[in-house]
């Protein structure tokens, strides 16, 4: 069950994301703002996901939306554990749960695959914008804010 704070933080998230401006978020970083804000840290480190949207440096490898919430959840466990991170096997569950959840969800977890594109060039971003290949994106960033949330308030 999603809180007021969780459905806030994804809200700025998905805002952050669809902003067509200069405030405008990949997908990494708009799912690693909604981690911050969910577990009370600088929304500022969303720069720490600056080149893992598109799946990677727009490479088109591991979807963004996954990348930033293994941010998020490095993260945690770092200002959870007095700066120390946990790699515990069950941080380890966690992500792993994740990806096959979003494989499970959406057939695939590379970029490329879900979009449908190669946006590896300035040609292929401007491409794939024009012909809406990019249109489910908001659909993968809030899926994976809500597992991240989920994941966040139990601890």
């Amino acid at each position: 069950m999603a809180t007021d704070k969780s459905e806030r933080a994804k809200a700025q998230a998905l805002a952050g994301y669809l902003d067509p401006g200069p405030k405008h978020l990949n997908c990494a970083q708009a799912v690693l703002l909604d981690g911050l804000l969910s577990i009370d840290q600088d929304p500022g480190l969303i720069g720490a996901a600056g080149y893992l949207g598109g799946g990677m440096a727009r490479m088109g490898q591991t979807c963004g939306a996954l990348s930033g919430a293994a941010v998020a959840l490095g993260l945690r466990d770092v200002f959870g554990s007095n700066g120390r991170p946990k790699n515990s096997s069950h941080a380890f569950d966690q992500m792993q749960q994740l990806f096959k959840g979003f494989q499970e969800e959406f057939g695939a977890t590379a970029c490329r695959d879900l979009t449908g594109s190669d946006i590896s060039s300035p040609e292929g971003f401007r491409e794939a914008k024009r012909s809406r290949a990019l249109a489910r994106c908001p659909e993968y960033v809030s899926w994976m804010c809500d597992r991240l949330n989920e994941i966040l308030e139990r601890g």
